[in-house]
């Protein structure tokens, strides 16, 4: 049986871009009518995938938004996506669209989903995505998609991002001013930017103050492992005062690993974590954070994508999402 056509077969007959022939199909600005009439005559003589090819030369939307998470990350399992889906629904609900949540089973995933493959949805929110074959397959298929903070570098995408390093600037900054000088660092894999950058907002704040950067305070790894990461570091010689967690999750394993050490917050070592999530509050002592406006992150990325999905304008610059320290009781004065 022969392979259906694909917008790349279509872009080489016609000789032209894989972002012009989805401009064509799509009946959007940005080229001649020549060349839009010149590509849907070669779709039609190639039949081009029917059932959804005739959906784009019809210039029809579904008024469906895809979003996109993998399995792990799914908001029921981490509070810091569900925030960020809340501000997806609300400004979809407000633009009058309709909500399409997939599911893909982990980051090596590289099918593209269903509501893709047959244009179920007219642009896709991507949700913590680290696989680039992924990428380069939806850049392919044509629809509109931009990513919520990313799990790996896709500079040429549109993405909505965190201001991650002066984040943890903040964080490393306040505790050094109540006089902590022995400050650790627990966090995730700096293989993802968004710890990356923290990591090097912890280090800016240091050499601010001028205090000399430890690799021995420094603990990375994996999403569950604060707990260890903290052990690590209570069992040193020269412990720390206080402890930046690159992540909220991270910090509450802290409270626990200190806990268990028979230490107490804040009274024996300060903490200080990353995203405001609603545990935050709910800690005891409650938890001193950096506060991610992660409602306004959904809601920028579907602005964001409106305009491609209706203009394909390119977007020609990355929203970086403020963030605020927020004060609370896991932080004291130390005499470091």
């Amino acid at each position: 049986m022969k392979s259906p056509v694909t917008i790349k077969d279509i872009a080489k007959l016609a000789n032209v871009a894989q972002s012009t022939v989805s401009k064509a199909l799509n009946n959007r600005p940005g080229i001649s009518a020549r060349t839009r009439q010149h590509i849907i005559s070669i779709a039609k003589a190639h039949n081009f995938v029917p059932d959804a090819a005739g959906k784009a030369l019809k210039n029809r939307f579904t008024n469906n938004i895809g979003v996109v998470f993998c399995r792990e990350d799914y908001p029921l399992r981490n509070p810091f996506f569900s925030r960020i889906l809340e501000g997806i629904e609300s400004e979809i609900a407000f633009n009058h669209y309709n909500l399409v949540l997939q599911l893909i089973p982990n980051h090596e995933e590289t099918t593209i989903p269903k509501m893709i493959r047959e244009r179920q949805v007219d642009g896709i929110v991507l949700i913590g995505v680290r696989n680039k074959a992924f990428i380069e397959q939806l850049q392919q298929a044509g629809t509109p998609f931009i990513l919520i903070d990313p799990r790996d570098y896709f500079p040429d995408c549109p993405q909505v991002v965190i201001d991650n390093e002066n984040g943890t600037f903040l964080a490393t900054d306040y505790l050094i001013r109540n006089g902590h000088r022995k400050v650790g660092f627990i966090g995730g894999d700096l293989a993802v930017p968004s710890f990356a950058e923290r990591l090097n907002g912890y280090k800016k704040a240091l050499a601010f103050h001028n205090i000399p950067y430890s690799r021995r305070l420094v603990k990375t790894g994996g999403f569950e492992e604060g707990y260890t990461q903290t052990q690590q570091l209570l069992k040193l010689s020269k412990r720390p005062s206080a402890i930046v967690a690159a992540y909220d999750i991270s910090a509450l394993h802290a409270y626990r690993a200190i806990n268990d050490a028979g230490m107490r917050i804040p009274e024996d070592i300060s903490v200080v974590g990353f995203d405001d999530i609603d545990l935050a509050k709910m800690a005891i002592p409650a938890l001193t954070t950096v506060r991610v406006y992660k409602e306004q992150m959904g809601s920028v990325a579907v602005r964001q994508l409106r305009t491609l999905i209706h203009t394909e304008t390119p977007v020609s610059f990355t929203p970086i999402i403020p963030v605020k320290l927020v004060e609370r009781d896991s932080v004291k004065k130390s005499e470091d």
